[in-house]
């Protein structure tokens, strides 16, 4: 009796799990196919264009001195006097310093009385030579050995006085050397001696004597990224701001380019003359240059949600024949929602604007 019963039991179980089994199966599978349709990707479509995309940057630049030189002594000697000061503002050939070299001098006059004593013999063997040149014109008055070694003579006194007007002349430009002057307008930046310092090349000089700067014109020195400088020309007008003179913006043209990129940086340094006559600007000065690039020319758009770029790549994914396909592409400029790309594209490639890396090649579109 007992065995019956728990048959009957365990029959009732069963049959209660399997239609439980059933009903949760097919309240399941409609949420099942539901969710399948809901994950199912949709992809937009496009086209690459050929235009210019135009960018508006802004890149950091330095006001750098129009001429800039460092004073280093040019003789050897003491410091005499130091006409000017740290600020001071000269004009071109103006007196800055006065050396004082008292063995320069001294071999200044010696040089002197050399060159004085080689013309006087030079002026001496001339004269010989010209009276025996005169006298051989009488047949056998003078031996032609005797006439042929006055002209020897006459040829080296005069060598001779050639060097000793050369070295006159160098001990000259020494002692001239012991006035400094200021090789063009502009201002004594940094003074680093004082009366009584040894100076010259006998003498350690680790900094220079006077620094001077022009300031009545500066350099705007700003250097363009690669990507930037290939629609750039000279005398093109860009805009620039400094942070001493917040809420101004000014005008200036690119004067000069250096034409080549740096190593580095990959950048191409330019200068914007600025003219500075009222000394509004400060040599070592930032500024804020904003430049309006135009874009590479014949370049190919894409919007900017169609380039991936992962750790090992940077794609967009084309469409062919109803199938993906990848394209290694390089950005170029970028303006609000469109970017360059070089890459092997056409103007006909049909791109996914809304790419994703997830897509993967070879998927039917």
């Amino acid at each position: 009796m007992k065995t019956i019963i728990f048959i009957c039991l365990a029959v009732f179980i069963a049959f209660v799990s399997f239609v439980l089994f059933r009903s949760s199966k097919s309240t399941s599978l409609p949420a099942q196919k539901a969710k399948i349709q809901k994950v199912q990707p949709t992809y937009t479509l496009g086209r690459v264009s050929q235009e210019k995309v135009g960018e508006v940057v802004q890149l950091p630049a330095e006001f750098r001195a129009y001429q800039e030189v460092n004073i280093y002594p040019k003789a050897d000697g003491f410091v005499e006097k130091v006409l000017v000061d740290r600020g001071s503002l000269v004009r071109k050939g103006q007196i800055l310093m006065i050396l004082d070299s008292p063995e320069s001098e001294e071999k200044l006059i010696a040089a002197r009385s050399n060159n004085l004593k080689a013309n006087a013999l030079l002026t001496a063997s001339r004269e010989h030579y010209l009276r025996l040149k005169a006298s051989s014109k009488v047949a056998g008055s003078v031996a032609a050995l005797e006439l042929e070694t006055a002209r020897a003579r006459m040829m080296a006194d005069s060598a001779y006085t050639l060097g000793e007007e050369a070295n006159f002349r160098a001990l000259t430009k020494i002692r001239d050397y012991l006035t400094v002057r200021a090789p063009f307008d502009g201002v004594i930046t940094e003074r680093n001696v004082h009366p009584g310092t040894l100076v010259g090349s006998g003498a350690k000089m680790e900094r220079p004597m006077l620094v001077l700067q022009q300031h009545s014109r500066l350099r705007l020195v700003v250097d363009i990224p690669e990507s930037y400088s290939v629609g750039l020309t000279s005398g093109k007008t860009v805009s620039y701001t400094v942070s001493a003179f917040p809420g101004q913006v000014f005008q200036g043209k690119i004067s000069r380019r250096s034409g080549d990129l740096n190593d580095q940086f990959r950048s191409e340094t330019v200068e914007i003359d600025v003219p500075n006559e009222k000394n509004t600007f400060k040599s070592g000065m930032f500024a804020e240059v904003i430049l309006d690039t135009q874009g590479s020319p014949d370049a190919l758009s894409v919007p900017t949600s169609a380039v991936i770029t992962s750790t090992e790549r940077q794609y967009v994914i084309c469409v062919e024949n109803g199938q993906t396909r990848f394209v290694d592409v390089r950005r170029g400029q970028q303006s609000g929602e469109r970017v360059e790309v070089f890459g092997r594209l056409t103007p006909e490639s049909q791109i996914i604007v809304n790419a994703r890396e997830d897509i993967k090649e070879g998927t039917q579109i």
